[in-house]
């Protein structure tokens, strides 16, 4: 399972938690992994560690970061607010058939990159685009682990907002 922050435009989150005191003594126990843009993945064991890990950061999170999202670990992609939902009512997992969805957009050299959140009814339908400007050709966050079964390093990348259109 892995926590995922994706910064704001501008924001090297990564390189913001290292500068603070606070946010590497949250972090000390921790393996967190740069990624596109600045971003910040990070491997927890349980839905409740990330959420717990979240709410230690939560002044970061408000401040410097535009999604905070939850990779389970059968490969699904869920957001903050669901992922509450499920730990407060002990929901289970959704699975593909989820029908509340909300779309990543990011746009880079190789194209774009679509991930499908699943989020709450209230969420549904929202598109959040970024443009990712990078040289890799992997993408933003991958579905497949490497041999080891530990997620792959993550490509370099500036993400700025995209307005809708």
């Amino acid at each position: 399972m892995q926590v995922i922050f994706i910064p704001k435009p501008g924001i090297d989150l990564y390189h913001t938690f290292l500068q603070s005191e606070t946010s590497r003594l949250i972090l000390r126990f921790y393996a967190p992994k740069r990624f596109a843009g600045g971003g910040v993945m990070v491997p927890v064991a349980t839905l409740g560690s990330g959420l717990s890990l979240g709410s230690e950061l939560r002044w970061y999170i408000r401040r410097y970061t535009r999604e905070f999202l939850i990779k389970t670990g059968d490969g699904n992609i869920i957001s903050h607010k669901l992922a509450k939902e499920i730990y407060d009512r002990s929901l289970p997992y959704p699975g593909a058939d989820w029908e509340f969805v909300y779309t990543c957009r990011m746009t880079g050299e190789e194209g774009i990159t679509t991930l499908s959140v699943l989020c709450l009814e209230e969420e549904a339908g929202k598109t959040t685009r970024f443009v990712e400007t990078t040289d890799e050709e992997d993408d933003l966050i991958p579905d497949a682990s490497d041999k080891n079964g530990e997620e792959p390093d993550l490509p370099q990348a500036n993400i700025v907002p995209v307005p809708d259109e």
